[in-house]
């Protein structure tokens, strides 16, 4: 059996891109419980936020990850993948290992160290183990996953200050309007609550829920304060708004091209537009320049002005991760030795224990060398082990 990752997010793609291929939540136990019914799949985990969606995959030998995906989009969502495969990473193994600890810990995120990745990659492994199709190895990859995210965040600076695209999205706001301005929020989840927790904190007092189902928005005005509207009032909302920040799961736009291109035309269009979600909610199509548009494409630009003061502890992150990684790999390799499972992982963490204590003497290049060595010696004490552990066992059954 192998691991294997089949996605798209930000770095391989655009947002238009990607917006064919979400899932929105509802979608998602069908979907898993489809991909894990087919030949060859034994299990099945999807990461699906606003800047990706992964297919985490443990599949029989001579399984193609790409075509297992593929056949599941062609029959549950009547798209063809062909052609657009150039969107689509493919990892496996010890790679995928190591992209899912780099995408808990906040390094594959839009925000470096975004903190909403650990609540969502959780929520992933939730909607998986309710579905039920994990398996031992996926059930001890993701717990392996949440103690790599835990560390990079209590051991760096990647983890302070509750960074989120949402929290950057309202700087933005902030930025471009007054407190006294009519704000609109679309949509309630996690996203436009960061929103209006961060509007409420800046002292905006003026702002407008709007929810398909009215009494969600009603529970968010009463929490921030400001007012409540259905969605089916949006146009009269969005007439009083300076700006409106949109993210909801919804595979159609919420606010139609022609409903801005009406408000225009009356001079009552918000001058701010901030669209975070994927599919777009907002058709923002032959808008003029004076009306500012944020989706998360041009966001990435904002962001990355803003990771590069977090950088510095990136190799401290990666050398965590790296760890990580090496003692998933370790149970892994040993996942069906009923010997030395019990213990592989113990030896490999005394050896990067050992290292951590002597690593201020070595340089790089030193570096490299002592972790060759000292993997190789494990590996071959192996065998030796092996032997001994046994014939213990077998002295004492005798």
């Amino acid at each position: 059996m192998n691991l294997y990752i089949f996605g798209i997010n930000h770095k391989t793609s655009q947002t238009i891109e990607r917006e064919a291929f979400q899932l929105n939540r509802k979608e998602i136990p069908n979907a898993l419980k489809s991909i894990k019914g087919y030949s060859g799949v034994e299990a099945v985990l999807i990461i699906n936020t606003c800047n990706r969606i992964e297919y985490y995959l443990i599949l029989n030998d001579n399984f193609s990850p790409a075509e297992v995906i593929k056949k599941f989009y062609l029959e549950e969502k009547k798209i063809n993948l062909e052609g657009k495969e150039h969107l689509f990473i493919t990892l496996s193994n010890e790679e995928a290992t190591k992209h899912l600890f780099r995408v808990i810990s906040g390094l594959e995120s839009l925000v470096l160290g975004e903190y909403q990745i650990q609540g969502q990659v959780k929520e992933a492994y939730s909607l998986a183990c309710e579905a039920k199709t994990l398996e031992k190895v996926m059930h001890k990859l993701f717990h392996a996953a949440f103690r790599c995210g835990k560390a990079v965040r209590n051991s760096t600076s990647l983890g302070e200050g509750k960074q989120s695209v949402s929290g950057v999205a309202s700087k933005i706001i902030i930025e471009k309007t007054h407190r006294n301005d009519k704000i609109a929020i679309i949509g309630v989840n996690e996203n436009t609550k960061i929103m209006a927790s961060e509007l409420k904190n800046n002292d905006y007092h003026e702002l407008i829920f709007v929810n398909r189902t009215l009494y969600k928005a009603e529970m968010l005005a009463e929490e921030y304060g400001g007012k409540a509207a259905p969605l089916d009032e949006i146009s009269k909302v969005l007439a009083e708004c300076k700006a409106v920040f949109s993210s909801t799961g919804s595979p159609d736009y919420v606010v139609t091209n022609d409903m801005l291109q009406n408000l225009l035309a009356k001079g009552k269009c918000p001058g701010l537009i901030v669209d975070m979600a994927i599919p777009r909610d907002i058709d923002t199509r032959n808008l003029p320049e004076e009306i500012e548009v944020y989706d998360l494409g041009r966001l990435n630009g904002y962001l990355e002005r803003q990771n590069l003061e977090r950088m510095k502890d990136i190799p401290k992150a990666e050398k965590i991760i790296q760890d990580e990684v090496r003692l998933f790999q370790t149970w892994a390799e040993n996942s069906d030795n009923e010997i030395l499972q019990p213990i592989a992982e113990k030896i490999e963490l005394v050896r990067q224990n050992l290292l951590n204590e002597y690593e201020n003497q070595f340089n790089d290049q030193t570096k490299a060398k002592v972790e060759k060595i000292t993997r190789q010696l494990i590996h071959r004490l192996k065998p030796i082990l092996m032997s001994s552990l046994l014939k213990s066992k077998e002295q004492e059954i005798k």
